[in-house]
């Protein structure tokens, strides 16, 4: 009866542990569930802190006035060297109907455009505008000759071709403008600028 009773209760004993068995467990045979990974000592967690300086010191550098920046077109064979080389606040039309809006400014920016490709270079769809300290973006505005140079034109580069313009841009009178940005073909391109806080 002692051996009967023995047997009976092993029984019992497998059949509970089965049953509170996880089903997905079982079924899945798959790798072992990850274990929970250890809570950080005090020097892991000071070594994890002196790394995300070292994150941050990795962007990209700041574009400035003077620098430039070459980028391929749409097709094999194009580039274009892009070059901000100067900036005027404010820019002064040379006729005296080239006012900007009463309450605003005219800013320029001077670009230069040098296509050193094997190929004719398309600008069509390019974009620019400049931004203040306050994130506000502005817009460029069409204009006659300033006092510092012409407007950029373009449209097509030939080979070997060089344009050199002043992109001009109307913002509010104390507004401080910090960045100029572009769009050419796939790339975004940003330069660092410095004008005069306020007015």
């Amino acid at each position: 009866m002692r051996h009967i009773a023995r047997v009976l209760l092993l029984s019992a004993l497998a059949m509970s542990l089965t049953a509170c068995q996880n089903p997905v467990d079982a079924l899945t045979d798959g790798p072992p569930p990850r274990a929970r990974p250890a809570p950080a000592t005090p020097a892991a967690q000071a070594a994890a802190s002196d790394e995300k300086p070292a994150r941050a010191a990795a962007k990209p550098e700041v574009a400035w006035v003077g620098d430039s920046a070459d980028l391929g077109g749409r097709g094999s064979g194009t580039h274009l060297r892009v070059s901000v080389v100067g900036q005027v606040d404010p820019a002064v039309g040379v006729r005296a109907a080239d006012r900007p809006a009463s309450g605003s400014r005219w800013v320029g920016v001077a670009v230069t455009l040098l296509n050193f490709g094997g190929k004719p270079h398309e600008v069509a769809g390019a974009r620019a505008w400049v931004v203040d300290d306050t994130g506000e973006r502005h817009l460029p505005v069409t204009t006659g000759t300033l006092t510092t140079g012409a407007p950029l034109r373009w449209n097509t580069l030939s080979v070997g071709e060089q344009r050199k313009g002043w992109l001009v841009f109307e913002v509010p009178e104390r507004a401080r403008i910090v960045r100029l940005h572009t769009v050419l073909g796939n790339r975004s391109l940003a330069w660092q600028l410095r004008f005069p806080p306020s007015r």
